[in-house]
């Protein structure tokens, strides 16, 4: 629900609010009709998009609250004509914040009191601005709604600035956040408050089921979206072999600590010692490698000391290389390439952000991904003016310590890189870490697999383990395997005492959480395809459920 504008997304938008007003134009003389149609519905107000939330059909966002949905819509603003020239208005108000020369942080209330000084406009209108522009869109039916995205952009921080007083917070930067130099100005609309767009979902649906493999740890999510969940369970996987590797290598063979904290991260033993890793398991690790690094810029800084080292020529020995970049297109052709490589038995490396593109929604299943490299906890950006904005609010709204709140945010993202690779009952991969103070904030499924001997290891050890682990996954592996143990058939499903073997104590879990005080005082649980089910809600009451389960 937040929203950034450049000055490049306003002044595209004063170009499209030109051809918009062409478009009118047009059709008041071809179709007036069809304009007062549309005029006498917004009379009437925004009922389609109320009747739409009744029967569950959309969920906008923004997300409006029932009392504007049943407002008509302001009369300065109606007609298509009075409605462009109303965005014209409110456009040149954004470019006039955005000249200033200095950063500036403020509240919605002042902002929407202070364009009411300048340019008297009311706040009722804005909250309109989103779903009327939707609405002229729809009248003018035009073929490429695309080209107007800047305008989607504007419509939707004028309702979301003027709908939600609290949860947001404006900050407008005149230079670049991270180099400070520049002279393009970003208006950043934030939200701090996450509950603010799950709350529809709470108030509509009377069981709300959160499940997902990367949710460690669980308490910080009641604080974070505000509900009370009446079950909070974190679920091992049920596998047939060990096919999770993870290792915690923490230091060099010349046994200097490998580390990204800022202050080493210039240092050359550290990077070599990256290097070493890296090259070390790709002459091992069959297929596929995905390296994640901290950040783009710490990965260009990196590679370019691996050219200068070496490492990569000794690299291109083994595997060939392909690295995500900012631009969508290339990372397209280089994973395009990377599958390709992969698939003939050539093997290849993916160089790759966590937070960007590949770690967010690229599976690299089987033999795509026999290995997850982590160099350094991906921490985000802590200089970021509307991150320090959010550790504010939720210090003192919600009680959650700064680092807390980092570590947990960090964390989250190592895992999602990591359940990169393992996409599968049969599936199998091994993983890298580097700190192990942070075993605690991981996921139980992987968590489980972490032993004593794969603790704070050099590189040669990790070498060791990762030579004789690989021959044991490349036995033959099938279903007769899995059978009774990660798969059941229909009659083992109907043998009861069989099933009451395999899961009792998820059962047993489960009937103590329903009588504990924190869930139901029925106890009526049911488990299904791993999550958790509430089988006792009555008309009124709400059940929201937490839970960790595995892929």
């Amino acid at each position: 629900m937040s929203v950034s504008l450049t000055k490049t997304t306003v002044e595209k938008a004063t170009q499209k609010l030109g051809v918009l007003g062409d478009h009118v134009q047009r059709l008041k003389e071809e179709n007036s009709e069809q304009l007062q149609v549309e005029y006498d519905r917004l009379v009437e107000g925004l009922r389609r998009v109320e009747e739409e939330r009744t029967n569950d059909q959309v969920l906008a966002n923004p997300v409006l609250p029932d009392m504007i949905l049943k407002e008509a819509v302001p009369g300065t603003i109606r007609t298509a004509s009075h409605f462009i020239s109303f965005l014209h208005r409110f456009n040149e108000y954004l470019k006039h914040r955005m000249r200033t020369k200095t950063v500036l942080i403020e509240s919605p209330a002042a902002f929407l009191r202070d364009i009411n000084d300048l340019m008297h406009i009311d706040r009722r209108p804005l909250r309109f601005c989103a779903e009327r522009f939707a609405s002229l869109m729809r009248t003018l039916e035009l073929a490429d709604i695309s080209d107007f995205s800047s305008l989607v952009l504007i419509t939707n921080f004028a309702t979301l600035v003027s709908t939600y007083a609290r949860g947001f917070t404006i900050v407008i930067e005149p230079l670049d956040e991270k180099s400070g130099i520049g002279h393009s100005c970003t208006l950043h609309l934030s939200c701090m408050d996450a509950s603010i767009a799950i709350r529809p979902i709470f108030q509509r649906y009377h069981t709300v089921v959160i499940t997902s493999g990367t949710l460690s740890p669980l308490d910080m999510y009641p604080k974070i979206l505000d509900f009370d969940p009446a079950i909070m369970a974190s679920l091992s996987m049920t596998l047939a072999r060990p096919c999770i590797a993870p290792l915690i290598v923490s230091k060099g063979n010349d046994q200097v600590a490998m580390t990204s904290r800022f202050e080493s991260r210039e240092d050359v033993a550290v990077i070599r010692n990256y290097g070493s890793l890296v090259l070390e398991l790709v002459s091992l690790v069959p297929d596929g490698v995905v390296v994640f690094f901290t950040s783009y810029l710490y990965m260009e800084n990196v590679i370019s000391t691996w050219y200068d080292q070496g490492i990569i020529d000794e690299l291109l020995k083994y595997k060939l290389l392909f690295i995500e970049t900012t631009d969508a297109l290339e990372t397209s052709i280089a994973l395009e390439k990377y599958v390709e490589a992969c698939d003939c038995g050539r093997g290849a490396v993916f160089f790759s952000v966590a937070r960007g593109k590949v770690s967010e929604g690229i599976d690299f299943s089987h033999h795509l991904g026999r290995a997850v490299i982590m160099l350094g906890v991906p921490y985000v950006y802590t200089e970021s003016r509307i991150l320090r904005a959010r550790l504010e609010y939720l210090r003192e709204q919600l009680g959650i310590r700064e680092n807390d709140f980092l570590t947990f945010d960090a964390m989250r993202q190592a895992a999602q890189c990591m359940g990169r690779a393992l996409r599968g009952k049969s599936d199998y991969g091994l993983m890298r870490f580097s700190r192990k103070d942070k075993m605690g904030k991981l996921p139980r499924w992987i968590q489980e697999y972490i032993t004593p001997g794969n603790i704070n290891l050099s590189i040669e050890e990790a070498a060791i383990i990762a030579r004789k682990w690989f021959p044991l996954m490349a036995q033959s592996f099938t279903k007769e395997h899995q059978l009774g143990i990660s798969l059941l058939t229909e009659e083992m499903l109907r043998e009861k005492e069989l099933m009451g073997k395999k899961f009792g104590h998820v059962l047993e879990e489960f009937m103590r959480l329903a009588f504990d005080g924190n869930g139901c005082s029925s106890g009526c649980y049911r488990f299904i395809c791993g999550s958790v089910h509430c089988g006792a809600s009555k008309k009124g009451e709400k059940r929201f459920c937490i839970g960790e389960t595995d892929k």
